[in-house]
């Protein structure tokens, strides 16, 4: 059985397709879990992640783009949601390169540590989302 504190209320918050949202995406986190939250570290990077992919990586990041980012914790973990207008390609793990390069690791990441992710396409746009387990 769950207590009250187990279980929090969904956040919602639609963010301009910009580099500034991955913090306000932050703030969101801090928000809804609390700073002493025990996943409270691997959720701020997750949702990082892939609210920068979506800036970086969608039609989101054009001119009067949005990124929606959906946030729900419970006993069955924290659930991430980002919502984008869509790209050319859908969300994938890229190959690992030993060139040194700085970009390219943000699904390497969430597939390491998320519980489960995944990625739903259509021509309106895509979310990815993944579960942070909280064991």
């Amino acid at each position: 059985m769950t207590t009250p504190a187990q279980v929090r209320a969904p956040m919602l918050a639609v963010l301009p397709g910009t580099p500034e949202s991955v913090s306000a995406a932050r703030q969101l986190v801090r928000e809804v879990l609390g700073d002493g939250h025990p996943a409270i570290e691997t959720t701020l990077l997750l949702i990082s992640e892939l609210v920068t992919n979506s800036v970086l990586h969608s039609r989101s990041g054009e001119p009067d783009g949005r990124v929606t980012v959906v946030l729900c914790s419970g006993p069955a973990g924290i659930l991430i949601q980002v919502s984008d207008d869509g790209g050319p390609s859908e969300p994938h793990v890229s190959p690992i390169c030993g060139d040194g390069a700085e970009h390219g690791y943000g699904l390497l990441l969430v597939d390491a540590l998320a519980e489960r992710w995944g990625s739903i396409c259509s021509p309106e746009g895509r979310v990815t989302w993944c579960r942070v387990s909280t064991d």
